[in-house]
C-alpha cells in the first residue's frame, strides 16, 4: 500500500510538472498579464537554453492601449515613468498585423512574432512629417505578438532566438 501511495503522489507531482510547462508553452499565461503590466522578458535559443538578452517591457493588450500604443511619449517609459526597453503588444489570435505611426515623437523598431518566434523587424519605423500622414506598417504574415524598441535595440542575432516571459 505504501508503495501504491508513493507512486501516485510520484505521478501526480509529474502530472503537475507536465501541466504547468504545457501552460507555459502554449501561452496560456498570456491571458494573465495586466494591460500596462511591466514585465521582464528573456531571449534565449529555447526554453532550457541560457538567457542570452533580457527586456523590461509594457504589456499592451486591450483596445485602448493597442490604439495608442507609444503616442504621444516622449520616450520609451512606462505609464510609471521608469525607462523600459519597449512594448509587446499581446493579440488573442494570428492575424495580419497594421501599425501606424499616430502622434509618435521618436522613430522605433517593430518586431512581428509568432508566439515566441520573431518573423521579421520594420526597422527604424519613420514618424511621418505631416501629421495627417498615415504610413502603414504591416505584418509579412499572421502574427500575435509585436514587440516596438527604440532603433536597433535587438541585434540580427537577438531575432534568430525566442522571447520567453521571465
Amino acid at each position: 500500500m505504501r508503495i501504491i501511495n508513493r507512486l501516485f503522489f510520484i505521478f501526480l507531482f509529474a502530472a503537475l510538472i507536465f501541466a504547468i510547462y504545457f501552460f507555459y508553452k502554449s501561452y496560456g499565461f498570456i491571458f494573465f498579464v495586466k494591460d500596462q503590466q511591466t514585465v521582464k522578458l528573456v531571449l534565449k535559443k529555447n526554453f532550457f537554453a541560457k538567457v542570452q538578452r533580457e527586456l523590461l517591457v509594457e504589456i499592451v493588450n486591450d483596445e485602448w492601449s493597442v490604439s495608442n500604443g507609444l503616442s504621444l511619449r516622449d520616450d520609451l517609459v512606462n505609464q510609471a515613468g521608469q525607462q523600459i526597453d519597449g512594448m509587446l503588444f499581446i493579440f488573442p489570435q494570428k492575424e495580419i498585423r497594421q501599425f501606424w505611426m499616430k502622434d509618435m515623437l521618436f522613430e522605433i523598431d517593430i518586431c512581428w512574432l509568432v508566439d515566441s518566434s520573431f518573423i521579421s523587424c520594420t526597422r527604424q519605423a519613420i514618424v511621418p512629417a505631416i501629421a495627417q500622414e498615415k504610413i502603414i506598417y504591416r505584418s509579412p504574415i499572421k502574427s500575435n505578438f509585436v514587440l516596438e524598441t527604440l532603433p536597433n535595440k535587438l541585434s540580427d542575432n537577438d531575432l534568430q532566438l525566442k522571447l520567453f516571459f521571465k
